[in-house]
C-alpha cells in the first residue's frame, strides 16, 4: 500500500479511525498524513471533541441537570436540525436555546457535526462519481472495439464456409 493516503482516503476512514479499528499499519499511515494536512488533523480534532462532549453528556453531571436542559430538548435536538419538528416543538427547542447557554452550546455541536457528516458525504458522492467516470473512460480506452474484431471473426468464418460449399457442388457436379 502506498503510504501517501489522499484526503478523500482519511475521511473515509475517519470514523475507523476514531473508534480505534484500523490495524496499526493503515493506522500509521493516516497519522503520516494529518502530520502533513492541516485540514484533516482539524476535521479529526473536531470529531473527537464532539464525540468527547457527547460522550460527557451521557454521564450524570452537575453542570447538565433536568433544570439547566430538559429531556425533551436533547430528544428532538437532532430532528431540530434536520428540519423535521412541527412548527411548535421548533418553538420550544428556539425558546430553550435563547434561554440556556448550555443548551445553545449542544445546538451549535449538533451544527457542527451536521455540517462535518454533510461536507464528508459531499466528498464521497463527488469522489465516487469522479472516479467511476474514470473506471469506465479507462475500460473503453484500454479494451479493442470487440464488435468490430467480433465482426471481421465472423465475416471470414461465413466467407469459408460459403467457399467450402461452393467448392463442394463443383466438385460434385464436374
Amino acid at each position: 500500500m502506498n503510504k501517501d493516503l489522499t484526503c478523500n482516503q482519511v475521511s473515509a476512514l475517519i470514523n475507523f479511525y476514531i473508534e480505534g479499528k484500523l490495524n496499526p499499519r493503515l493506522r500509521e499511515y493516516i497519522n503520516i498524513h494529518i502530520a502533513k494536512c492541516p485540514s484533516c488533523r482539524k476535521k479529526i480534532e473536531d470529531l473527537q471533541k464532539i464525540l468527547k462532549r457527547f460522550n460527557q453528556s451521557k454521564i450524570p453531571d452537575t453542570t447538565i441537570t433536568e433544570s439547566n436542559i430538559k429531556p425533551e430538548f436533547l430528544s428532538n435536538l437532532s430532528a431540530y436540525v434536520d428540519n423535521e419538528l412541527n412548527s411548535n416543538e421548533n418553538i420550544k427547542i428556539k425558546k430553550m436555546t435563547i434561554s440556556n447557554p448550555t443548551a445553545r452550546k449542544e445546538l451549535e455541536t449538533m451544527y457542527k457535526f451536521q455540517k462535518i457528516l454533510h461536507s464528508a458525504y459531499e466528498k464521497t458522492k463527488s469522489d465516487s462519481k469522479y472516479d467511476y467516470s474514470k473506471t469506465i473512460l479507462n475500460q473503453l480506452q484500454d479494451t479493442p472495439e470487440y464488435t468490430t474484431t467480433y465482426f471481421y471473426k465472423l465475416a471470414a468464418v461465413f466467407v469459408v464456409l460459403i467457399s467450402a460449399i461452393i467448392v463442394g457442388f463443383i466438385y460434385l457436379y464436374f
